[in-house]
């Protein structure tokens, strides 16, 4: 071999060394302990019968949100119930079952009503993610009302590319759809009160992957996909409304948040508390199980 080709050769050898390491960091989710999809593998949370007895666990908590460079204190609720949605319309199907077909969810709905001097912020979030893997989110909508107007938006997970179609009364956004580069592992972070329920909790489980932060605003900005690194740090005590509760500590941090959510360790490890580094919290309040509807 010649010098030139010798050095040819090297030249591509290491070209071909960073392509295989870039496309290995881009492909989610990334190689740091467990995936998102092997974690549903081993988790038969969703399965828990605690969701067949016909009724929705209600949560309230105490929250904090900053809202015209003020943070705010408000009142959250958390509806967790089991639904069947059918494959038809991606909503929750009507009896008589037989001979449809279903997909079984979990249904997360997160209630908001947040005060402020000109008047107040509402929100209404709702994720379906899959019940037989938790970490496989399928649907979410979040529709905000204040008096300035309406703003909704809604992620389809079912049909062709994953997308976001959103409907704003702010200018130079108006109506209009985002397509996601979504893959299997990859996470909403409105998903992760329910989802991460489903992890199998202990010391040290870590995983990395990538993120799309919360949709609940009244702006729509095109979704982003960051990195986070996920981390069960331990299990700690967690002072809520309902008094002390061993919880398991969920760290996510991406290029511009710390969370923190935390788990009650028993089952069905309902969230206990949950901090962002952007000023958002929750601390529970009161809990119950019961027909809503």
């Amino acid at each position: 071999m010649t010098p030139r080709n010798g050095f040819i050769a090297a030249v591509l050898l290491i070209v071909t060394g960073l392509v295989v390491w870039k496309v290995g960091w881009l492909s989610p989710p990334f190689a740091a302990g467990s995936s998102p999809q092997e974690l549903d593998e081993r988790s038969d949370w969703g399965l828990d019968p605690v969701w067949d007895d016909g009724q929705a666990e209600v949560a309230t908590y105490e929250a904090a949100r900053t809202v015209y460079q003020q943070p705010r204190r408000f009142e959250t609720v958390l509806i967790t119930v089991k639904e069947d949605f059918t494959k038809a319309f991606y909503v929750k199907a009507d009896p008589p079952y037989e001979g449809r077909d279903l997909l079984t969810v979990l249904k997360l709905n997160v209630v908001s009503e947040i005060q402020t001097e000109q008047y107040p912020y509402r929100y209404l979030t709702s994720v379906f993610v899959d019940r037989a893997q938790p970490m496989r989110v399928v649907k979410m909508t979040m529709g905000s009302q204040e008096w300035c107007g309406n703003t909704f938006k809604e992620f389809i997970g079912w049909d062709g590319r994953p997308r976001l179609v959103f409907y704003s009364y702010f200018d130079h956004q108006g109506d209009g759809t985002y397509l996601i580069d979504l893959r299997a592992g990859d996470l909403l972070e409105d998903q992760l009160p329910v989802s991460f329920r489903s992890l199998p909790f202990k010391p040290g489980l870590e995983f990395v992957t990538h993120f799309i932060e919360t949709q609940i605003t009244n702006q729509v900005t095109p979704p982003r996909l960051i990195d986070a690194a996920i981390t069960v740090t331990g299990l700690e005590p967690v002072e809520t409304g309902i008094g002390t509760i061993p919880s398991w500590n969920v760290e996510v941090k991406t290029e511009s948040l710390t969370q923190h959510y935390w788990f009650e360790q028993a089952s069905p490890n309902i969230l206990t508390r949950f901090t962002s580094s952007d000023g958002r919290q929750l601390v529970l309040k009161a809990r119950t199980r019961r027909k809503y509807w």
